[in-house]
C-alpha cells in the first residue's frame, strides 16, 4: 500500500509520520521552521523559485500538468497542495494524509484554495483513496444531513 503525507506550513505538520517507512513525506514552499522537519522525500515549489533552496525541489515544469488536468477533468488547481494531491492520485497512492494544512485565512478562503483542496480530497475519496487530515484542519468537517 502506497502512502503519502503532505505537509502544509502550520505546526500540525510535525504530527506527520516522519519515522514510518510506510509513508513518503512531501513538503512545499518555504517555511520559517522547515529546518526542523525530520525528513522529507520530495519538496515542491511550484512558484518558480527553486534557486532559493539548498536542495533539489520539484518544480511546476516537472509535474505532468496535462496528465493531471486529464485525470481530474479540468484545470482545477489553484494552490500547491491541490497540485500535490492530484499528483499523489496520479502516482497511485492508496493513502493521502494532510498535516499542517488548514487553508482558513481570509486570502485562502477568498481565492477558494480551501474549497479547491476539499474538492480534490473528495475526488480522491471517490476513487477509493483513504484520506486522513488532522481534526484541527476541519478540511473534512461533516455536516448534518438535510432532512
Amino acid at each position: 500500500m502506497k502512502k503519502v503525507a503532505i505537509l502544509g506550513k502550520l505546526p500540525g505538520k510535525f504530527k506527520a509520520p516522519f519515522y514510518s517507512e510506510e509513508y513518503e513525506i512531501w513538503g512545499c514552499n518555504v517555511h520559517k521552521d522547515m529546518d526542523k522537519i525530520p525528513r522529507y522525500d520530495r519538496w515542491f515549489d511550484l512558484h518558480d523559485y527553486p534557486s532559493r533552496y539548498p536542495f533539489k525541489v520539484v518544480t511546476r515544469d516537472e509535474l505532468p500538468i496535462i496528465k493531471l488536468i486529464e485525470l481530474v477533468g479540468g484545470k482545477f488547481f489553484n494552490n500547491s497542495i491541490s497540485y500535490m494531491i492530484a499528483y499523489a492520485i496520479y502516482l497511485g497512492f492508496d493513502v493521502i494524509a494532510l498535516y499542517g494544512v488548514k487553508l482558513n485565512n481570509g486570502e485562502e478562503i477568498r481565492t477558494l484554495q480551501r474549497q479547491n483542496v476539499r474538492e480534490l480530497l473528495f475526488f480522491a475519496m471517490g476513487r477509493g483513496i483513504k484520506i486522513t487530515v488532522e481534526p484541527e484542519s476541519e478540511l473534512l468537517i461533516e455536516y448534518p444531513l438535510y432532512k
